[in-house]
């Protein structure tokens, strides 16, 4: 009697490879692991995508921004990134050069545009891990601003254009800031930004100007029409000429049928009628 298959089969010996072995003891785990880094790495394309994406947007509104405004807003959006850190950098260097040129025209405005500045340099400044072009530019904006606001002493402007050397040895400002350095330890630099710091310019006062090119006081020309009753508002018109005043074309001109005026007459001087006789005498007789 042959033996059935079966009974052959069982007759083997049990044998398993090392992967089976490993996958009925690990398997579980490492199907947990497998989709865990699955998740992961569709997590992470996801993040990458959305991230260059949002990079992208960011950089089109840097570019498109002009004023200090714009370039802050972009940096409150986009802080502690890139574009965050050179819109920053862009805010400053606008409101310095405002604040510059302020100085000479409005004191209190440009004192407020340039500490502004500051704060904006400063952040670009504390930010480590930024670019180190625009932190090189954020110390030489510092140091203009500090420049600027000096007074009689000079002191602090010289500081940082000294911590702009230190930092960046190698820096494109390092001749301006050694001319700036040396210039402020002139006394007549002190002299100068001495009294500079006690001038305070102001805009002109609109309010006090004459409208209407009218004196002070004098009610505007507008005012004088609004008083006036409404019969006199309306224009005045000229009378058109009647019929009976207009000139008849068909009549000539009387002008032209005058005659020009006689000439006042003059006596002429008399001639002396008295003639010697024997002329009358002797003329021939009239013939009958």
């Amino acid at each position: 009697m042959k033996p059935e298959p079966m009974q052959h089969a069982n007759a083997l010996p049990h044998s398993q490879s090392p992967l089976v072995k490993w996958l009925d003891q690990y398997g579980n785990g490492a199907t947990i692991v497998a989709c865990v880094a699955m998740i992961g790495g569709a997590i992470w394309f996801s993040y990458t995508k959305t991230s260059s994406s949002r990079s992208e947007a960011a950089w089109a509104q840097y570019s498109q921004a002009r004023s200090a405004e714009d370039f802050g807003n972009i940096a409150d959006v986009y802080s502690n990134t890139e574009v965050g850190t050179w819109a920053r950098l862009g805010e400053g260097e606008r409101l310095v050069d405002s604040g510059i040129s302020l100085m000479f025209t409005n004191r209190e405005a440009a004192l407020g545009e340039l500490k502004k500045a500051d704060e904006a340099f400063r952040k670009v400044l504390d930010n480590k891990s930024g670019s180190d072009v625009a932190r090189e530019r954020a110390s030489w904006g510092l140091a203009k601003s500090t420049e600027a606001q000096s007074d009689s002493d000079t002191t602090k402007a010289i500081e940082g254009y000294t911590a702009l050397l230190n930092q960046f040895p190698k820096s494109i400002y390092k001749a301006a800031a050694e001319e700036r350095i040396e210039s402020l330890k002139s006394p007549d630099a002190k002299e100068f930004y001495a009294w500079f710091h006690k001038q305070h310019p102001k805009p002109p006062d609109d309010s006090k100007k004459p409208k209407d090119g009218l004196p002070d006081g004098h009610p505007s020309l507008d005012s004088l029409l609004d008083d006036k009753p409404e019969g006199d508002k309306t224009e005045s018109k000229k009378p058109e000429p009647k019929d009976d005043d207009k000139p008849d074309e068909s009549k000539p001109d009387a002008k032209k049928d005058e005659k020009p005026a006689e000439e006042p007459k003059t006596d002429k001087p008399k001639t002396d009628d008295s003639k010697p006789e024997s002329k009358d005498k002797d003329a021939p007789a009239d013939s009958k």
